[in-house]
């Protein structure tokens, strides 16, 4: 499947229907009313939150129809899940999913009232590969290096936006990988997390590439790896896991659009084809690309088979690191 490189996104209301159903200028009438809110699971400034602000007014643009961004953080992102899961299908209510919102949290807090399977996947957005970070100092300078380092020392701390956030899974997945012992330090975000690597109270972080590229760039960290199955164009000499000697290590932040369950089909095919339409934008697709994520496209289809494939792949890492929500 070749979900990591598509995607689609939109939004429109029962009552369209009869609209859908006429071409070209009857498609032009968005049903007017009320804005489309879109959810995002995370503060302001997260992958979701800056992917649905770049992609959403083009959209707009195609529907005729004014978008809302409606952030609501919560339980690991978990709160909007939820929101999502009690609204109408009337396309009026749209989330911007991420891995954490519809693979993790579901994971590791089985209490959450929602099943990501369930809502209508509209598509794939944009992916932010992970990375593996030290600092400059550190005498690893590659995986191979950074495994004989941890297992000649006494200690080693990798630190994490929190407990259970894809951070923490993807260092997870290495140990479990790798066979190799580390100790859990999480802090409240990515950012501080990073900080903390910085001022030498851990000696690793798995993070996003993108909120990463600005101290890699200034030599401030050494990036040692990436987790994905291929290169990233933002840094093309940056050698995958995989090519460094351990397989399997593959994880990634992603942002994808999606609608309550039991919205109809017409309405999710079309909110699909104008997200199709704005990730092609060049305006859009820079402002992505400049950002250290990838564009990435698919069907609803598509995203729908993704999401249940890393709903089972996080779960079993859960399972097996044991991981638990605060």
């Amino acid at each position: 499947m070749s979900i990591t490189r598509r995607a689609a996104l939109g939004a429109l209301s029962a009552a369209s229907l009869a609209a859908l159903a006429v071409p070209a200028r009857a498609q032009a009438e968005w049903p007017k009313g009320q804005p489309i809110k879109v959810l995002i699971p995370f503060a302001p400034g997260g992958v979701p939150d800056i992917i649905a602000r770049i992609v959403t007014p083009k959209m707009a643009e195609g529907l005729g129809q004014s978008f809302v961004i409606d952030n609501k953080p919560g339980a690991g992102g978990g709160l909007a899940g939820q929101l999502l899961a009690q609204a109408p299908p009337d396309g009026y209510t749209l989330l911007t999913g991420t891995v954490s919102t519809m693979a993790i949290v579901p994971a590791v807090n089985p209490s959450l009232k929602y099943d990501p399977t369930s809502f209508a996947a509209i598509g794939l957005a944009a992916i932010v590969p992970m990375v593996v970070l030290v600092r400059p100092d550190s005498p690893a300078r590659d995986i191979p290096g950074l495994i004989a380092l941890i297992q000649r020392s006494p200690k080693f701390d990798y630190g994490s936006s929190g407990n259970g956030s894809i951070l923490h899974l993807t260092a997870e997945l290495f140990r479990l990988r790798t066979g190799v012992k580390m100790q859990h330090i999480p802090y409240k975000g990515s950012a501080p997390a990073q900080q903390a690597l910085l001022a030498g109270e851990i000696d690793v972080v798995f993070d996003a590439l993108a909120p990463a590229m600005g101290q890699i760039q200034a030599g401030k960290l050494r990036a040692l790896g990436l987790a994905m199955a291929k290169r990233s164009p933002a840094l093309p000499d940056l050698k995958t896991i995989g090519e460094q000697g351990v397989a399997g290590v593959e994880a990634y932040t992603w942002a994808g659009l999606y609608a309550p369950h039991g919205t109809p089909a017409p309405i999710v095919q079309r909110l699909n084809t104008e997200l199709l339409k704005a990730l092609k934008d060049p305006e859009v697709a820079k402002k992505i690309s400049d950002l250290g994520y990838e564009i990435a496209s698919s069907t609803p289809a598509e995203l729908a088979a993704h999401t249940a494939a890393e709903l089972k792949k996080w779960t079993e890492v859960a399972r097996a690191a044991a991981v638990k929500p605060d």
